[in-house]
């Protein structure tokens, strides 16, 4: 801001820009060495754009009748009222810049316009004026996406977790269907759910278990209070009025071809010699050639029939870095069982697909091995190993176990 002097020849029409002559020092980290021998011409141009705030004084003049004009007790005067009534106007333009983290003049004003949005920001003494501006820009950014599934996604990538997020559909408020996010027209409800069901305030966030953590010096794909930090910034930015269902999800994968198959997170699965349906070929050779009038193979065999007694499953806590690919293979020490609803058990072109929840108040340390039965026996079809697991009373874990057709290896 400089200061005018009526009698320095500074005048009231004097248009709103204007040279300005000054001295600059900059640090930079480039240089350059000069090589009179090599070098013909040296040519550095650099280009400085200053943003000049002043005031604007105004030419009050023409408001007065033209026989006042020559008053130079009237001109003094109504140069010093322009010059106030410019400053006036501008501070008060300025007021719309109190609104932008950028613009706003001083850090006693950003802790100000954070407060409008809820912003916590460090202790005064902690952070630095742009720091401040930094932490109010983000959190305006935040304040867009705050209550949306967006801004689960950025929590979960923040806690360098991978989510699934479902929204929940029910008929009686009591049994809950995961759906992926579903937008139709009015009294349209996603396929397979009619007209009775409707999408409830509860929805699935999901972590997928798909990374090896270390704890303790042990491997873990998840332990108790992996998920705190996670829940407490959820319940914060939570879409209003919703009840959020916090899930693990286990996934193993394999093919009907016997090999071993190894996903993110170091999850090994394989189908066992009891796996009677696989897919099948006319070219095979070998002990894997199928003979019509031995009765090995029949044109109307079906995966499915076999697929739907595959319907117990046992979670143990044995074969810590084991090896499913042993002949030998079985599940060490089970400590979960239960059954897989066949309609839980889907068969389509490319794979069968076995799905089983374990409830949030049943709680096992260490689980590591996983076996699929034939239903009613311990004729063991599917295998798997992985990291350690805990499983505790603050989620719900989700097996998923996906067998394809196609070779995987």
């Amino acid at each position: 801001m400089a200061t005018w002097y009526l009698d320095q020849s500074f005048h009231l029409d004097q248009e709103d820009s204007i040279e300005i002559y000054g001295e600059v020092e900059f640090l930079i980290d480039q240089s350059y060495q000069h090589n009179p021998f090599e070098d013909r011409e040296l040519v550095m141009e650099h280009e400085l754009e200053v943003d000049v705030i002043h005031d604007i004084p105004l030419d009050l003049m023409p408001l007065f009748p033209m026989k006042f004009h020559n008053s130079e007790i009237l001109q003094d005067l109504v140069a010093e009222l322009g010059i106030q009534v410019g400053s006036w106007l501008t501070q008060t333009e300025d007021i719309i810049k109190l609104l932008g983290p950028n613009t706003v003049s001083s850090t006693t004003y950003i802790r100000y316009l954070g407060a409008l949005i809820g912003v916590t920001f460090p202790p005064e003494d902690d952070s630095t004026e742009a720091e401040l501006r930094k932490t109010l820009t983000d959190a305006i950014d935040w304040y867009k996406v705050k209550g949306t599934y967006d801004s689960i996604n950025v929590i979960a990538a923040i806690n360098q977790l991978t989510i699934n997020i479902w929204d929940m559909y029910t008929n009686d408020y009591s049994n809950f269907y995961l759906v992926e996010w579903f937008v139709g027209d009015e009294d349209e409800n996603p396929p397979g759910f009619d007209s009775s069901y409707y999408k409830s305030p509860h929805f699935g966030a999901e972590a997928v278990l798909d990374r090896v953590r270390v704890f303790g010096s042990q491997n873990y794909l998840w332990y108790d209070g992996l998920n705190d930090n996670f829940v407490y910034t959820m319940e914060r930015t939570r879409p209003v009025h919703t009840v959020p269902h916090y899930m693990i999800l286990l996934n193993p994968k394999t093919d009907a071809r016997r090999n071993t198959i190894t996903v993110s997170g170091n999850i090994q699965t394989r189908i066992t010699g009891n796996w009677t349906v696989s897919q099948k070929y006319f070219d095979e050779v070998g002990s894997d050639a199928w003979s019509f009038d031995a009765g090995e193979m029949t044109f109307d065999s079906s995966d499915e029939t076999f697929a739907k007694t595959v319907t117990k499953w046992v979670l143990g806590t044995g074969n810590y870095g084991g090896d499913v690919s042993a002949t030998d293979f079985d599940i060490q020490s089970p400590a979960l069982t239960g059954t897989i609803d066949v309609s839980d058990i889907v068969v389509d072109e490319t794979k069968i697909s076995f799905e089983f929840i374990v409830p949030k108040a049943t709680v096992q340390s260490g689980i590591t091995e996983l076996g699929l039965y034939v239903g009613g026996t311990d004729t063991l079809v599917l295998a798997s190993v992985f990291p350690k697991i805990d499983k505790t009373s603050d989620v719900e874990l989700r097996v998923l176990v996906e067998v394809y057709n196609e070779d995987l290896s």
